[in-house]
């Protein structure tokens, strides 16, 4: 048990990073067009900006219902970030919790 906490913890802690660097970019793509692309959806921002993971949209289609997926990839990707990096720091937080109650730490 305390394995598998350590890994959802540090891989959501991994991921809090890397959403926040993609959340910058997504922010400094916005403001460099003057704000024009304010509704820049995470599809587009994906497809567009950052190619080497649009793989994640059909791992995204497996995994969840296809509505989900559809409106998940609609949202403004400079909502979606700062969402996506409070939500994984709540599976940090759980985790630690989790841990201190096992008495792993």
């Amino acid at each position: 048990m305390r394995g598998f906490l350590l890994f959802i913890g540090y891989s959501s802690y991994i991921g809090s990073v890397g959403g926040g660097l993609l959340g910058m970019y997504a922010l400094w793509v916005v403001i460099s067009n003057n704000l024009a692309f304010l509704s820049l959806s995470l599809n587009d921002f994906l497809a567009q900006y950052v190619e080497f993971i649009y793989w994640v949209k059909q791992v995204a289609f497996y995994v969840m219902p296809k509505g989900f997926a559809i409106w998940l990839f609609g949202i403004p990707a400079v909502i979606y970030f700062p969402v996506r990096i409070l939500m994984s720091q709540g599976s940090v937080d759980l985790c630690r919790l989790n841990l201190f109650k096992l008495g792993a730490i």
